[in-house]
């Protein structure tokens, strides 16, 4: 309850930044303690073997379990892994209250928070990760990042983009280098969250990343209520990704920038 009261605190304080989409970011979120009994309790790269592992690009510089899969069943059986899903499936109102205004600007459907699903995955990824500007699933209405370790001297910042031009209102899921703009930069350190809320112009980036440490990360969602998630590794090779609760449409506006995307 301690630990609770203490995250809570550090949301309920942050302020939320509109620039260049709405999100917040936080540093040192847990206690230390906490934090190394947490990383001293996952798998490295090295350990993240079998066919429920997922590589998200042809690089194979980052490897993801998704929760429907048995190792992060497994994993979540862990005290601290337990312990970080249960906090945030908690502040799960208090999460989206923050974000309150947004929402009721850009949802053009009215959500109950208690109908959203909660749900996260583990990743791990290596010297070599990088992404191109992108914007996530559709299905998300709100995804965090936790990253629990890294090396934050050895590149693999994460860039907010900003959009500096847009047709017809409607947003390109992998959008041209002349389009955007870099917004903001931060370090990815270890014990550090970033909170945004998936908005059609929620562009960010990766560079590359030098560090011989594992990134090791959790990827944390509030989810529409949708029949068919992203959650499930099925969904993800059908290509499923709709969502008709934004009053912005989103596309893939060239299949070039998505093999780029997907090769990196």
């Amino acid at each position: 309850m301690v630990m609770f009261n203490e995250i809570r605190n550090k949301i309920f304080t942050s302020k939320v930044k509109l620039e260049p989409f709405p999100y917040i970011f936080i540093k040192n979120i847990f206690d230390k303690e906490y934090v190394k009994k947490l990383n001293d309790s996952l798998p490295s790269y090295k350990d993240l073997v079998g066919n429920d592992v997922m590589f998200q690009s042809k690089s194979q510089s980052k490897k993801t379990i998704l929760p429907s899969s048995a190792k992060y069943k497994k994993l979540s059986k862990i005290k601290e892994v337990r312990d970080l899903n249960t906090n945030f499936e908690k502040l799960k109102i208090k999460i989206i209250s923050k974000f309150k205004q947004q929402i009721h600007q850009y949802v053009k459907k009215k959500i109950n928070p208690k109908n959203l699903k909660y749900h996260s995955s583990y990743s791990v990824m290596v010297k070599g990760y990088k992404k191109s500007p992108h914007l996530d699933r559709r299905d998300h209405l709100i995804h965090m990042i936790y990253y629990s370790d890294s090396n934050s001297e050895k590149g693999g910042e994460i860039i907010l983009n900003k959009i500096s031009r847009n047709e017809n209102n409607e947003f390109d899921i992998f959008p041209s280098k002349n389009s955007l703009k870099v917004f903001k930069k931060y370090k990815v350190s270890k014990n550090c969250l970033l909170i945004i809320l998936n908005v059609p112009w929620a562009y960010h980036s990766v560079k590359f990343y030098r560090g011989k440490k594992d990134r090791k990360y959790f990827y944390m969602v509030y989810d529409f209520p949708i029949k068919k998630s992203g959650s499930v590794v099925k969904n993800r090779k059908k290509g499923f990704n709709v969502n008709d609760y934004w009053k912005n449409k989103v596309s893939v506006k060239s299949k070039i920038r998505k093999k780029i995307f997907l090769t990196e």
